[in-house]
């Protein structure tokens, strides 16, 4: 079913045909119409044939031409009318993910991902474009901010998958640091986090992730409050120190690889 809109304005590539039918018919039961494509010339190809197109959710890693390049050659083709990006993979670099955010991607996800979870950042990305469309016509809104931090942030996190396929499993197996950006993406993004979620994502046994939380605690970077809305669960945040020097560690990097985060 469609309820948005019966003209699709989402164009979804993967080189995986699989994946690429899961997420346009998730997407298409959400209410978002898209087209699909295999390959960056396929891609390209359906552009140049559906003004219409807004936005492009594409994989990074593909063969020939990759997302990095597809994205190049569509911010070339679409000058005057230029589409929103959102990157997704599997295998995620930083190197890639600053070169996704340098051609002013909106959102970079990894794999696996939920059609809710693309459909939420797909209307990031439509509020953006109209809003943009309208400063241009002269009737400027209230601007959605970019996503560039929580992007960056995303891809300091996907790095961590980098370094864990490259080195000894286990090498780096302290998790302080990695709950520490797991907050700040969390904080980035609105998005709550529980203590279970943390110990969870942080890869290491509940007891390890405990001591590490405590920690963190101590050290006076985070801290745990009661879940408003459910009394049984409790969040974890950062403090003003601990936001403080996430912010000035990510500032920081980012100007080493000459990124503007506003």
């Amino acid at each position: 079913m469609s309820t948005e809109n019966s003209v699709p304005r989402v164009l979804l590539v993967d080189d995986d045909p699989d994946v690429l039918a899961e997420l346009s018919e998730g997407l298409d039961a959400l209410g978002l119409p898209s087209l699909t494509a295999e390959t960056a010339v396929e891609a390209l190809d359906i552009v140049q044939r559906h003004d219409d197109l807004q936005v492009i959710v594409t994989d990074l890693q593909m063969p020939r031409i990759d997302g990095i390049e597809l994205l190049q050659k569509l911010a070339v083709r679409r000058r005057t009318k230029p589409m929103a990006a959102i990157v997704i993979t599997g295998h995620a670099s930083l190197d890639r993910a600053v070169g996704a955010l340098r051609l002013h991607a909106v959102d970079f996800l990894q794999k696996p991902l939920s059609a809710e979870e693309v459909a939420h950042a797909i209307h990031r990305a439509f509020s953006l474009v109209e809003d943009e469309t309208a400063a241009a016509n002269g009737n400027p809104t209230t601007l959605v901010q970019p996503t560039a931090r929580p992007n960056y942030l995303k891809a300091l996190v996907a790095a961590r998958a980098d370094r864990d396929a490259i080195f000894q499993a286990g090498l780096f197996s302290d998790p302080a640091w990695d709950m520490l950006l797991d907050l700040a993406v969390a904080e980035a993004t609105n998005r709550p986090i529980s203590v279970t979620s943390l110990c969870i994502a942080s890869g290491v046994p509940t007891t390890t992730a405990l001591r590490r939380i405590d920690d963190l605690k101590d050290a006076g970077l985070l801290d745990r409050i009661p879940d408003p809305g459910d009394r049984r669960r409790i969040l974890v945040k950062l403090t003003a120190m601990g936001r403080e020097r996430m912010e000035a560690f990510v500032q920081k990097q980012a100007g080493r690889l000459g990124l503007k985060l506003d």
